[in-house]
């Protein structure tokens, strides 16, 4: 048994619903107007939470960092790919305000102890650790004296570096969720790896999901199918694909159905029967569909029922089957025909 975790007025653990997390990564372009039609687009789906990035250039780059992939030939760096993503307070004060506007948690993930004090004075519930930033100690110190919970993905890391961080967060008594994650974009499924959420719950004692970048909806379904307690996702709307996450999200529609796949399997999960104790409607079609005596032909007044007269037909209203033995023997009071079935009140 794990302990649980809680944004705001969601508990995540095993006794919940899977927490749903769309992320929608740089797929903004920097466009605070396209960031706000993203939460109104994403928040109309159902999801938990919305996750944003928050990247400044000057605290988290240099000239020297390579691009990851070539998407556009726009930015002559990465660095100036990172300015302008960038958001300022005002900008995230805005998002943060429809985000509350649209009832859907905001997320983000810091890449600098900038990015850390800008999301602090914006009052997020929780942190989201990004892979790359699992090694930022200088960036984590900070995080953890604010206390609140931990989304940690772990793309880049080892177990004995996970052993590490976990026992950082136990000893500061800091919530923590450790996310499964595969650093490749878009990840081929056999590196997945969904073996590992559970191995993190055992091991660790602690929430444990998925953050994809397989940008496949199977992925996900199978996800919650195999116990994650949350789930992240990136997702795109319609539009160029001029983002290097394009590849690795699902869209606007699929994340709809993964949410309703998520509420329906929760119910599913959730409705516990007793195998022993029959509802009324079972009840009433086990009669219709069960099988009593029957003879196999028409049968006269006065006529000894044997074991060659005797079949199974439906409805089961009539004489039970286990009753067969006792059937053989009895003598008839009245006619009966064949397509009858035997009642005791038909023998004297």
């Amino acid at each position: 048994m794990h302990s649980n975790l809680k944004i705001k007025k969601k508990i995540i653990g095993d006794d919940y619903k899977p927490f749903i997390i769309a992320e929608v990564g740089q797929s903004h372009g920097g466009s605070l107007k396209k960031a706000i039609r993203y939460i109104k687009s994403i928040s109309e789906t159902g999801v938990d939470a919305i996750k944003f990035q928050t990247h400044i250039a000057s605290d988290e780059s240099t000239l020297d960092e390579p691009f990851r992939v070539s998407f556009s030939k726009k930015y002559k760096s990465r660095y100036d790919y990172w300015k302008a993503m960038e958001f300022n307070e005002k900008e995230w004060k805005k998002i943060s305000y429809y985000c509350q506007k649209n009832k859907v948690t905001l997320l983000s993930s810091p890449f600098s102890l900038k990015a850390v004090k800008l999301l602090k004075k914006i009052k997020i519930p929780a942190w989201k650790i990004a892979s790359g930033e699992f090694f930022s100690n200088q960036m984590l110190d900070e995080i953890y004296k604010t206390k609140k919970p931990l989304l940690i993905s772990t793309g880049m890391s080892k177990y004995s570096e996970i052993y590490k961080i976990v026992k950082k967060l136990k000893k500061e008594k800091i919530k923590f969720l450790l996310f499964q994650c595969t650093s490749e974009y878009p990840s081929n499924k056999k590196n997945i790896g969904l073996n590992i959420v559970d191995e993190f719950k055992k091991k660790f004692k602690c929430p444990a999901g998925l953050s994809d970048h397989s940008g496949n909806l199977m992925t996900l379904l199978s996800a919650i199918a195999s116990g994650s307690n949350a789930i992240e996702c990136h997702v795109k709307l319609n539009g160029p694909k001029n983002n290097p996450d394009f590849s690795s999200s699902i869209s606007l529609k699929e994340l709809k159905f993964l949410v309703e796949f998520n509420n329906y399997y929760y119910e599913l999960k959730e409705a516990k029967i007793n195998k022993n104790l029959l509802s009324k409607k079972v009840k009433k079609n086990r009669k219709l569909f069960l099988k009593s005596l029957a003879p196999i032909k028409s049968m006269k007044k006065g006529e000894i029922v044997k074991a060659d007269n005797i079949t199974e037909k439906k409805p089961g209203t009539g004489i039970n089957i286990k009753y067969k033995n006792k059937l053989i023997g009895k003598k008839l009071s009245k006619n009966i025909k064949f397509n009858q079935l035997f009642k005791w009140k038909f023998f004297a």
